[in-house]
C-alpha cells in the first residue's frame, strides 16, 4: 500500500457560546486543520489538529510531498522524515502539532486495513470507558457567582461529570474564590480543578489556595508561571500541582523532576508527537514517579477519538481527561461521541472508529472562509495586552 494523496483543509466549528480565558477568548468559532490521506488501495485516513485561532494548512502543504509514495504502515519512518529531532529543536511545539493529525490519519488507515481499532494497534485497552472532566469557561453571559454556579450545575446534570475544570484568572481572585466555594458547597460530590493559565502572581495563588482548603480541589493547574514559581506554590500549598506549560517536551521532564515543581504532567497527543509520543511520556513519568493527565487544546470528534483510545491504552493515567467537546455546536463526524455519566465509551470499530461527514466538512470550510482566523490570546472586548502575572482582570459588579 502506498500514499497517493495528502489533503489539508481549514475549517471553523461554531461554539455554543464565547469562551473567556485568562488572556483572550474563543470568540464564537474555533479553527481546526483537517488532514485526509488517501492510498492506492482506496483506504482513506483522517486526522485533525487545532483548537486555536489559526490554521496549519500552509505548513502541512509544505510537508505533504514527503509522504507521497510512502507506506502508511511505516509510521516511525514518516515521523522522523516529517519531524527530525534537529528540526523540532527549531520549531518546538509547531512540528508536534503538525505531526499529530498526520500520525492519526496513518493509524486510521492502518486500523481500517487490518480491521482493528486504534487501541488494538497500541497494544490493547485497559479500560472500556474513559472518564472526562467538564471543562468550564466563564462567558459574557455568566459573570456573576450565581450565573457561574448555575451553569456548572446544568453541565454536571446534563453530562454526569464527577470532575470539573474551571478556567480561572478571568476575574479578580476574590470573585473566583467565591464562585468555587459556592460550587463546592452546592455540588459536593464533584472534584474541582483550578487553572488560571499561570495568570496569578505567587501571593494571589497562595491566597486562593488557602481560601479553598475546605473545598474538594483535585489539583491546581499552572497557578503561577515558571517551574520555580510552581515549586514555591507547591511547597506552601496543600494541593497537588499539574502543568502543561513548564513541561511540553521530553527535554523538560528532567527539569520538573529535578526541581520537584509539579506532581502531574498533563500530556497531550497534539503536543507530544501523537499517540505514540503520549505513550512514551507515560512510560517516562511512570519510571520517575510522576503522575500523568491529559490536556485538551480543543478538538473535533476525530482527535477526541484518538485521545480516548490512547487514554484507554495508558495504564498509569489516573485522572479524567480534559476535553472542550461539550462547547462545540457542531462536528464533522456523522455520529458525535457521547459523554454519559462523565465518560466516553471507547470506539471499537476499525481505525479511529468514526466516520467523517464530507458535507459537514464543506460547510465548516465555508464557515472558516467567512469568519476567518483570530488572535487566540486577545479579547475583542478589551484593548489591553495580556501580561504574566495578569493585572487587568475582567470587571464585574461582585468585587
Amino acid at each position: 500500500m502506498k500514499i497517493t494523496k495528502v489533503e489539508a483543509k481549514s475549517i471553523s466549528l461554531p461554539l455554543k457560546r464565547r469562551l473567556l480565558r485568562v488572556a483572550g477568548e474563543h470568540p464564537g468559532t474555533t479553527v481546526f486543520t483537517l488532514v485526509k490521506i488517501s492510498t492506492d488501495e482506496g483506504i482513506v485516513g483522517y486526522g485533525e489538529t487545532g483548537g486555536g485561532g489559526y490554521s496549519l494548512v500552509p505548513l502541512i502543504d509544505k510537508l505533504k510531498d514527503l509522504l507521497i509514495g510512502e507506506d502508511p504502515f511505516n509510521i516511525r519512518r514518516l515521523r522522523y522524515k516529517v519531524a527530525a529531532p534537529i528540526t523540532t529543536t527549531y520549531y518546538n511545539q509547531l512540528l508536534p502539532q503538525i505531526w499529530f493529525p498526520i500520525e492519526t490519519a496513518l493509524l486510521d488507515i492502518k486500523g481500517k486495513a487490518l480491521g482493528l481499532p486504534l487501541h488494538d494497534l497500541l497494544g490493547g485497552k485497559v479500560r472500556d470507558e474513559v472518564e472526562t472532566s467538564g471543562y468550564i469557561f466563564a462567558t459574557p453571559e455568566t459573570i456573576s457567582v450565581d450565573d457561574l454556579v448555575k451553569m456548572v450545575k446544568n453541565i454536571v446534570k446534563e453530562y454526569g461529570f464527577r470532575v470539573i475544570k474551571l478556567k480561572a484568572g478571568v476575574f479578580k481572585p476574590e470573585h473566583e474564590i467565591d464562585a468555587i466555594k459556592t460550587m463546592a458547597t452546592e455540588i459536593p460530590k464533584v472534584k474541582f480543578r483550578v487553572d488560571p493559565n499561570g495568570g496569578w502572581n505567587l501571593s494571589e495563588a497562595l491566597s486562593v489556595s488557602r481560601s479553598l482548603e475546605g473545598a474538594n480541589i483535585e489539583y491546581f493547574e499552572d497557578p503561577v508561571w515558571t517551574c520555580e514559581g510552581l515549586r514555591a506554590f507547591k511547597e506552601a500549598s496543600k494541593f497537588p500541582v499539574a502543568t502543561n506549560t513548564v513541561a511540553t517536551r521530553f527535554e523538560d521532564i528532567q527539569n520538573v523532576y529535578t526541581k520537584r515543581c509539579v506532581d502531574i504532567v498533563l500530556g497531550d497527543p497534539h503536543w507530544w508527537f501523537g499517540v505514540y509520543g503520549y505513550l512514551e511520556l507515560s512510560a517516562t513519568l511512570w519510571a520517575l514517579g510522576l503522575e500523568l493527565g491529559m490536556h485538551s487544546p480543543s478538538e473535533t470528534g476525530i482527535s477526541l477519538s484518538a485521545m480516548v483510545q490512547v487514554a484507554s491504552s495508558t495504564f498509569n493515567l489516573s485522572y479524567a481527561i480534559d476535553t472542550h467537546y461539550i462547547h462545540l455546536a457542531g462536528d464533522i463526524i456523522k455520529r458525535p461521541l457521547k459523554i454519559e455519566n462523565g465518560k466516553i465509551k471507547v470506539p471499537n470499530d476499525p481505525g479511529l472508529g468514526i466516520e467523517v461527514d464530507e458535507n459537514k466538512v464543506d460547510r465548516f470550510e465555508t464557515l472558516y472562509k467567512e469568519s476567518g482566523e483570530y488572535v487566540y490570546h486577545l479579547s475583542k472586548d478589551s484593548k489591553s495586552i495580556p501580561t504574566i502575572p495578569k493585572t487587568d482582570f475582567m470587571k464585574c459588579d461582585c468585587h
